[in-house]
């Protein structure tokens, strides 16, 4: 019974903030629709693809100081989070490159 009562006090906790590596979506994804609401991907709007987090999840994103909160919109092939350009130019994170951030859900 203790060992149950852990196990939950564990999955119960708030998620640990993790570092993970971004990349910034390609330009040419714009206007196509996205996974979660079948809606015009913007290139320039706020969202993030993540491979396996809930769409609709909205993931605090740290780099250099800087936060913002980005909604889960997409899905990617990718081992980390994929920002569109107007979260990564908020952030900082170069738009043509990769960048190590945190991550918040």
């Amino acid at each position: 019974m203790r060992r149950l009562l852990l196990l939950l006090a564990i999955l119960a906790a708030p998620a640990q903030a993790r570092t993970v590596t971004a990349t910034v979506y390609d330009p040419w994804y714009s206007g196509r629709p996205d996974y979660c609401t079948g809606r015009a991907y913007q290139h320039w709007g706020i969202s993030a693809a993540h491979p396996w987090l809930p769409c609709g999840t909205r993931v605090t994103v740290t780099h250099r100081g800087r936060s913002l909160v980005v909604p889960i919109r997409d899905r990617c092939d990718c081992n980390s989070i994929d920002l569109s350009a107007g979260a990564a130019y908020r952030l900082g994170v170069p738009l043509d490159g990769i960048a190590r951030v945190g991550i918040e859900y």
